[in-house]
């Protein structure tokens, strides 16, 4: 059953990265947007002054009387369109003269110009080229501007003045050009946006799905296992709680009780509180463990050494077992760590253990030798073997192979798991490899003295 405050998460973390996204798509967008326009009408801008200049370098050369189109310049513009008369038809056969205005006059009439002869007084005085109605008249002082006509097409137009051959200001010269080929690129451009800007948005929502699943994953992991640690420790703690209760409850029911069933009585509920207060130091010290806040005393510690004492004192344990308990030191000289020996002896004394109780007959051997810059010891027995499928768990808290055979052994479950977290603290590792019938191997690998070229102090508190 999956967890709603999880899912809630996982949708939270989608909306803010999609929401994130599409405000960084939007701008993107807007700010494309705005430079392809710039782009565009700097383009205009440029085409239309260049025109116009050469324009009007070649009309002032024409220009006799201000606010009055010499008839030299009606030969020139064959569609000149004068102030308060009838505007001639255009004729493509009509012979234009070879001067230097022919190029830009065949560029007016080809394309979307037009041409306005302004006076002074702002007065139109002619036309030529594109003919656009309803394009309202503008003073010709302003350079540039943006026109509209009544049909909704736009015009950008420049103004320049215009003097006469002997210097008298004339009026003015408008060139402009339609803006109708920029607005459909431009409303294109529009379309994109206002339809990938939203596809773009719903795939980065889809995709932010995923990758917010990917991201909790590891902390449903840690959530899952937090749970089944919690039913795990509630499980076990009301074992020894419950017998104790149960003691406790038998002894106030008898109306009288002697000494001896008072001593019965009390040893049991001792024999369950040992067990409960041993439980609840191991929780204690493998949480340490794990949060690295457990305060260490690293010092050079020789593994050799720490071999024979084990056989020593677990000698006795495995002949009341029928067990062999031996060693190989696979190695000829002193193998050197730097480590709490407290928690090294506790990790190996963890596994030997394990090894004598799930060992019904055979022999249990401690090995050691050097591997490049590890120290590996192994602890080998010819056990029951653990199975496949629990060789993936063995370390878990809480974990047993045979859970009634532990229990009635003492177990907790928490060994392995507080020696994988030594090992983990120490830079090391701890792997497992067994056969059901076949007996258990664990192997430990710890960085060597000569590995670390200084000592290290492992108080993380």
């Amino acid at each position: 059953m999956r967890n709603k405050i999880l899912d809630r998460t996982r949708l939270q973390l989608a909306g803010c990265y999609s929401a994130v996204m599409a405000l960084l798509l939007g701008l993107s967008g807007l700010v494309s947007y705005q430079v392809l326009v710039r782009a565009y009408l700097y383009s205009v801008d440029q085409e239309l002054q260049g025109i116009a200049k050469a324009f009007h370098k070649n009309l002032e050369q024409s220009l006799t009387e201000p606010a009055k189109i010499p008839q030299r310049l009606e030969g020139i513009f064959p569609d000149l369109c004068l102030a308060n008369r009838p505007c001639p038809q255009l004729n493509d056969s009509v012979d234009r003269s070879e001067n230097a205005l022919d190029q830009k006059i065949a560029s007016v009439y080809q394309s979307n110009y037009y041409l306005r002869f302004v006076s002074r007084s702002d007065q139109l005085v002619a036309t030529s080229g594109l003919r656009s109605e309803g394009l309202p008249e503008t003073p010709g002082k302003i350079e540039w501007q943006t026109l509209q006509n009544q049909e909704g097409e736009r015009f950008h137009q420049i103004s320049l003045p215009l003097h006469t051959i002997d210097r008298k200001v004339w009026g003015y010269l408008q060139v402009g050009r339609s803006l109708r080929e920029v607005d459909r690129r431009l409303a294109a451009l529009q379309n994109m946006l206002l339809i990938g800007l939203p596809i773009s948005v719903v795939l980065v929502g889809l995709s932010s799905w995923w990758l917010s699943g990917l991201a909790m994953r590891p902390v449903q992991q840690s959530y899952q296992q937090m749970q089944q640690f919690t039913a795990d420790a509630a499980h076990e703690l009301r074992t020894p709680i419950t017998a104790i209760l149960a003691t406790i409850d038998s002894v106030l029911r008898m109306p009288t009780i002697s000494e001896t069933e008072s001593r019965e009585a009390f040893t049991t509920a001792e024999r369950q509180v040992s067990r409960f207060l041993g439980m609840v130091k191991d929780l204690l010290l493998l949480s340490r463990l794990e949060q690295h806040t457990l305060t260490f005393q690293p010092q050079t510690l020789c593994l050799n050494d720490l071999m024979f004492d084990l056989i020593d004192e677990f000698t006795a344990l495995a002949e009341v077992s029928n067990l062999a308990l031996s060693e190989q030191i696979q190695t000829n000289k002193p193998l050197e760590i730097v480590a709490d020996e407290d928690q090294i002896y506790r990790l190996l004394s963890n596994l030997v253990i394990n090894a004598i109780r799930y060992t019904p007959s055979g022999k249990v051997t401690l090995k050691l030798y050097q591997e490049r810059d590890q120290a590996v010891i192994q602890v080998q027995d010819t056990g029951i073997g653990i199975a496949a499928e629990d060789l993936l768990h063995v370390f878990d808290r809480f974990y047993r192979v045979d859970s009634d055979r532990s229990r009635n052994s003492g177990g907790t479950g928490l060994g392995l798991a507080i020696a994988k977290a030594i090992v983990e603290t120490h830079d090391g590792s701890i792997q497992v490899q067994s056969r059901i019938g076949s007996g258990s191997t664990f192997i430990v690998r710890l960085p060597l003295k000569s590995s670390r070229p200084l000592p290290i102090k492992l108080n993380l508190v």
